[in-house]
């Protein structure tokens, strides 16, 4: 039979207690009031979406870790996971990725939900592994009681104390991709960027795949990884070499909520937005890395984008050589790429530029499409550039984001904005 109009459609996933003088209250009624409580607190998460909101940054310890035995650092930090449950890292923290052959147990732990955990050594000869947060919980205490027999209660405990807890899973690739350590980092990112399945769901939307976009998409699907965990972060852990680098934003993601356009139409959606932004900020990491491990500029100045890449992301900043500091050469860089530039815009124009960029697929290394290459006018005025500190770069856009470096007389500076 159907609901009238104005007749109250209830649920009980959020039903509480009803509380007054009188009432007797049992353990049952108040846990079933903390209950609700977490219903609704789980409801307002998935509403805000799931990610990292802050925080919860990792990269390998400089102090503690070892080849044998890597140790990660961990900032403190908070995310929400699918089901939209908090995970709070209240301190920073170490993790050591080689598990004791007897872990002392501190405590009754739960994760449940998020079962399977694996567990032992994870390390055997080299592979890409995924590091996820999720929930724990554990009791604290022991409370007084009263109306139970004298011996030990298994229910007295104080307090339940919500945590969180780590753990790898490894990723599945072939021992082609493992091969190839120069692009290793970059194939693995856009793996869990998903921009093969992007792709096909733009040839065929009609098609798209139910596992959804990208590697970490399968691993769910795959119940691999569960609801419960947020991904942080991927590394490449050889026996040799221990922990040879750490990517956070091949997997970590700002909070995105679900989206009524993802069923149709997830190129609209806001996903698409942030992986953009992610795929930006990954590029930079990888670039800092990169310019790190090679400190003679006589050898950065003849690094060639494909040397390293099989992707970039949709626009991205490159770190030129300055009086001082060191970068690439943009020439070299994209010599095997066709572009157009550079040309001059104007600051102002940098921002809108980079959120427009989001929206566009990445670029394809292996695909003749040009690029855009830019100069900034305030990087590259004199006065700027003379200047020992001043760090020299370039922009570089995919070739179907729109052209920004049309001249507007009484706007731009006569001598670098570009006029014919």
């Amino acid at each position: 039979m159907a609901n009238n109009l104005l007749t109250p459609i209830v649920n009980n996933r959020t039903r509480s207690v009803n509380f007054f003088n009188g009432r007797l209250l049992t353990g049952e009624d108040l846990t079933a009031e903390q209950q609700a409580n977490r219903v609704a607190h789980s409801l307002l998460g998935q509403a805000a979406g799931a990610g990292v909101a802050y925080g919860l940054e990792v990269s390998e310890s400089a102090t503690l870790s070892q080849v044998a035995s890597p140790v990660l650092s961990i900032t403190r930090g908070l995310a929400i996971n699918s089901n939209g449950g908090t995970l709070l890292l209240d301190s920073d923290t170490d993790i050591s990725l080689v598990r004791p052959a007897s872990p002392a147990t501190a405590g009754s732990s739960v994760f449940a939900e998020c079962l399977p955990m694996q567990s032992g050594v994870y390390i055997a000869g080299a592979g890409v592994y995924l590091l996820t947060i999720g929930p724990a919980s554990a009791t604290q205490g022991l409370a007084e009681v009263s109306g139970v027999s004298t011996g030990a209660a298994p229910c007295n405990s104080k307090y339940k104390a919500d945590g969180v807890q780590f753990r790898l899973v490894q990723l599945d690739l072939t021992q082609t991709e493992l091969g190839d350590v120069n692009h290793l980092r970059n194939v693995v990112a856009y793996k869990c960027f998903g921009v093969a399945d992007w792709a096909t769901n733009v040839a065929d939307p009609f098609g798209a795949s139910s596992n959804g976009h990208g590697l970490i998409d399968q691993l769910r699907a795959a119940n691999t990884i569960t609801g419960c965990e947020v991904p942080l972060a991927v590394l490449y852990w050889t026996a040799t070499d221990g922990v040879v680098f750490v990517d956070m934003w091949a997997v970590r993601r700002a909070l995105v909520s679900r989206d009524l356009l993802d069923a149709w139409a997830p190129e609209a959606g806001r996903r698409r937005t942030v992986e953009g932004l992610a795929m930006f900020l990954q590029f930079e990491a990888q670039i800092n890395d990169l310019i790190e491990a090679t400190p003679s500029q006589g050898t950065l100045g003849t690094i060639n984008a494909n040397q390293f890449f099989r992707f970039l992301p949709p626009a991205g900043i490159l770190r030129l050589a300055g009086a001082t500091s060191l970068g690439f050469d943009y020439g070299k860089f994209f010599s095997s790429k066709t572009s157009r530039g550079p040309l001059f815009i104007e600051g102002a124009k940098v921002g809108p530029l980079m959120r427009m960029s989001f929206s566009y697929p990445p670029v394809d290394l292996t695909n003749p499409e040009m690029v855009w290459l830019y100069w900034v006018r305030e990087n590259q005025e004199p006065g700027v550039q003379s200047s020992p500190t001043t760090q020299p770069y370039l922009i570089f856009t995919n070739g179907h984001v729109p052209f920004q470096a049309l001249a507007q007389f009484d706007l731009n500076y006569w001598n670098y904005a570009n006029f014919i």
